[in-house]
């Protein structure tokens, strides 16, 4: 399984630097997905903030794993989740952006998209000032991120297919209703053809009956022409 990464801006990492040094707390309070990816990230990257945005929210939870690692939850519900979740970023509560997590792979849009983010930090409760974030004390109600991504990336593609068969079915039927009027039209030209073709063939006809009736009228009439010249 492919790992994702989290990391700190440099931002984020002179707010903690600086509450530290003063005996303050960072608030971490919202975070924000794109669905653009930024290459690759790495602690102390420079990054005002996201292009691409396109859904942000309150951070959904944090669960306490030691002393030095918390870990975030940051959850977009199936009705929300639009696009791709590609790359996602923790905004402290005066808009600084603390940090960037990207997914071992992206999350597909029409499913949930659930992240644990995870960040290590020398006695991070005593920088950290988590009270406007909801507290799981388990995680058990935590999906496994390969597990969704995985089912939910095969149902996207399945859906996709879906799509692609409906377009082609829609397509074939425009096809076989356009062509069949396509060949009625001709079949009905083909008899007004046929129709003329007749007329014209009786017309022929007609004029070869009156022309065999000159040629038979001129014909007595030279033989009169004859008798009266010979006598």
């Amino acid at each position: 399984m492919a790992d994702g990464k989290s990391v700190i801006t440099l931002k984020g990492l002179k707010a903690l630097t600086e509450a530290s040094s003063v005996g303050r707390r960072v608030k971490p309070v919202y975070f924000k997905v794109s669905d653009q990816d930024i290459g690759d990230i790495y602690p102390g990257i420079d990054i005002e903030d996201l292009s691409g945005v396109w859904y942000q929210a309150d951070i959904s939870g944090y669960i306490p794993v030691n002393d030095s690692t918390v870990q975030f939850i940051l959850d977009i519900p199936q009705e929300k989740a639009i696009k791709y979740g590609k790359v996602f970023a923790l905004y402290l509560e005066d808009g600084t952006l603390f940090a960037i997590a990207k997914p071992p792979y992206p999350f597909p849009p029409l499913m949930r998209q659930r992240f644990k983010v995870q960040f290590i930090w020398e006695q991070i409760e005593t920088v950290m000032n988590f009270e406007d974030i909801p507290f799981y004390e388990f995680d058990q109600d935590v999906v496994h991120l390969d597990a969704v991504s995985t089912i939910s990336l095969a149902l996207f593609d399945v859906q996709e297919h879906l799509t692609v068969l409906e377009q082609f079915k829609a397509d074939y039927y425009r096809f076989k209703s356009s062509t069949s009027e396509r060949i009625q039209n001709h079949k009905e030209r083909i008899s007004t053809n046929e129709v003329k073709l007749q007329e014209h063939e009786l017309a022929i006809l007609d004029m070869s009956a009156t022309f065999g009736e000159k040629t038979l009228q001129n014909s007595l009439e030279i033989g009169l022409l004859k008798q009266y010249i010979g006598g």
